[in-house]
């Protein structure tokens, strides 16, 4: 029986996806956001990713005095809410 010794990025990546919008702990999901960045770097296919969120939720928000602010109700948990392209 022949191994097979090559899988597929895009479907890593789409699983990946997938997956950092259950209800996994922390610690999961940054292990498989270093494991696709690792492996999408590697090969030559990383493009980015976007953040998951609401409006509200929103890492930066526009102020008309100060310009962009940081929202305060940005965690550590809003980081791994992510889309990679």
């Amino acid at each position: 029986m022949n191994k097979r010794k090559t899988f597929d990025v895009q479907q890593f990546r789409v699983f990946v996806n997938n997956s950092l919008v259950l209800d996994y702990s922390d610690e999961h999901k940054e292990g498989l956001i270093t494991a696709l960045e690792h492996v999408l770097t590697t090969t030559g296919n990383y493009k980015g990713f976007r953040y998951v969120y609401t409006d509200s939720e929103r890492p930066c928000l526009d102020d008309p005095k100060d310009g962009n602010v940081c929202n305060p109700n940005w965690t550590r948990r809003h980081e791994l809410f992510r889309n990679y392209f």
